[in-house]
């Protein structure tokens, strides 16, 4: 038996922050599709022998993430189908421009689209595509496409016990099939999987990579890690235990959306999404806890307000130095409530460890 992972590509970057109609239109890789790839990459790519891809950017980019040292084959009839007039289009101006086709597919997620592939065209050209890589490949592989063609390849298979829309798949997901000596696909489980491998350093380094994370943001990040899990040790030796491996990871990843505006909340969403809540948290309040208790936000808080750069410094001269970009009065209001947060985590630190940081 061999293995066949059909994969869905990462999260597109939309032109805004409408949801779109996307078929054929050639959307690149957004931030957390980047972040979903790397995953997948984490997952499968010890699993795999080669990889083919939908010639689609948003395809081409995820199969660079996820196998980067195997070879890359394009076919074209992998990509996903064309959505005719309404591809590209926000669904708002595709509600306005055509509600009654609009509402009808409410009911029936099949009703015809102007100008567009059907279903089940699109799904015979896939399955022909995936048919021909099969007969010219060993070993097991990987196919990376799109929602729409993967799941009439799927609903096909299990001739129609379910709907076709049972089998449409996230972002950065994928279904595991099995191919015999003849070819023939065994499908038993009719639900896809969403990776979610155990963080650890490499892991961590590679997500940062792939959103292109600077440098001099890498070393910071290095170097409140260090700090933090050196809080960790000293709480430790005092009979205070924290999940170090949680600690360790949020403070290498804390500063991931550092790019973005509202880099905080940004990087909490991201890792939310992700499926790595307890990481979204203390990415999330890195900036300003909820509130001022001592567990695995509060150290990478702390160890981040410590740490100018890459150096060590006060907290009083980390927070001088930083006063200069509050340019409204309720950025110095949030600037003063996270130095008395500081504070008051250094003497709880200082007074349970009986150390002066």
């Amino acid at each position: 038996m061999r293995s066949l992972y059909l994969v869905r590509h990462g999260k597109p970057q939309y032109p805004d922050e409408h949801s779109y109609c996307v078929g054929q239109t050639d959307f690149s890789l957004s931030m957390l599709g980047h972040l979903q790839a790397v995953l997948l990459n984490e997952e499968l790519s010890d699993k795999i022998s080669r990889i083919y891809c939908s010639p689609l950017l948003r395809a081409v980019e995820t199969a660079g993430h996820m196998a980067p040292e195997l070879p890359h084959i394009i076919v074209s009839d992998l990509s996903e189908r064309n959505l005719g007039e309404w591809d590209g289009l926000s669904f708002d101006k595709i509600r306005q421009r055509w509600p009654d086709i609009y509402k009808a597919r409410e009911n029936n997620p099949d009703h015809p689209i102007p100008g567009a592939e059907t279903p089940a065209a699109s799904g015979f050209r896939f399955s022909q595509a995936v048919h021909k890589i099969l007969c010219a490949s060993e070993g097991d592989i990987a196919v990376v496409a799109h929602t729409d063609v993967i799941s009439s390849y799927i609903y096909a298979l299990h001739s129609g016990m379910y709907s076709r829309q049972r089998f449409r798949l996230p972002c950065g997901s994928y279904y595991h099939l099995e191919v015999n000596e003849r070819n023939n696909i065994s499908f038993s489980d009719p639900s896809y999987i969403l990776p979610h491998p155990e963080l650890n350093d490499g892991l961590c380094f590679r997500l940062r990579n792939a959103v292109s994370l600077p440098r001099h943001v890498q070393a910071h990040s290095d170097a409140v890690t260090e700090l933090a899990c050196c809080l960790c040790n000293m709480l430790e030796s005092n009979g205070y235990i924290f999940d170090q491996k949680l600690v360790r990871s949020g403070a290498l990843l804390h500063d991931i959306a550092r790019l973005q505006r509202h880099h905080t909340k940004t990087g909490g969403e991201l890792f939310l999404q992700l499926g790595y809540p307890e990481i979204s948290q203390i990415i999330s309040q890195h900036h300003g806890l909820l509130e001022t208790k001592l567990d695995e936000a509060a150290i990478v808080f702390l160890a981040d307000k410590l740490i100018q750069e890459t150096q060590r410094v006060t907290i009083e001269k980390r927070f001088a130095d930083s006063m200069s970009k509050c340019k409204s009065p309720e950025a110095r209001k949030a600037h003063e409530q996270q130095l008395e947060q500081a504070r008051k985590l250094q003497d709880m630190i200082q007074s349970l460890c009986h150390i002066t940081l």
